[in-house]
């Protein structure tokens, strides 16, 4: 019998959790909301289920960097908020061009590269699993053009099937539990 998403998210939750990164299970409906409101369209279920009961810091997981969910102020709802207006740090914020096109970012490649990695809103399959792509951020601020430079993933579930499978899932965390 095949796993529920749920199951596969607390899985994938132990598993992550047992490679050091300090994930707590807590009750994030509302601020899943908040964060929802701003974006054009529902997130995968897959994604929902793993923000909706689980709090974590940025980490790191088969070469990408997941922005953490810590907070009401967090990296996920800054991005969605990043159309709203631009701050003086980040004069040109990448969201500003990645929703309208399609794409709502939720980390970036975990070698440094300021690529966005993102959901692709434009492409659907069951659930809502969104493929998982990588924009090309100097597209986006030399030319003002969202191009997707590759595919990485079929959806967050391939993700979480691929780090479930794997004899080295490459997680990492900033600052793991000790």
């Amino acid at each position: 019998m095949p796993a529920t998403t749920d199951q596969l998210i607390d899985s994938f939750a132990a598993m992550v959790k047992g490679r050091g990164v300090p994930i707590r299970e807590e009750e994030n409906a509302s601020r899943l909301r908040i964060f929802e409101e701003k974006l054009p369209k529902r997130l995968p279920q897959s994604f929902e289920s793993f923000l909706c009961r689980c709090s974590f810091p940025a980490f790191d997981v088969m070469g990408i960097s997941l922005f953490g969910w810590d907070s009401d102020s967090n990296a996920y709802v800054q991005e969605a908020s990043a159309g709203e207006g631009s701050s003086r740090r980040f004069p040109v914020h990448l969201s500003k061009f990645l929703i309208p096109a399609g794409y709502v970012r939720i980390g970036r490649p975990d070698g440094g590269d300021f690529d966005a990695i993102c959901f692709d809103f434009k492409r659907q399959s069951q659930n809502r699993e969104y493929r998982i792509v990588q924009v090309d951020h100097e597209d986006i601020l030399c030319n003002s053009k969202v191009r997707v430079s590759g595919e990485l993933w079929g959806s967050f579930v391939k993700l979480v099937e691929s780090v479930l499978s794997s004899a080295d899932p490459q997680v990492y965390c900033e600052n793991p539990i000790v």
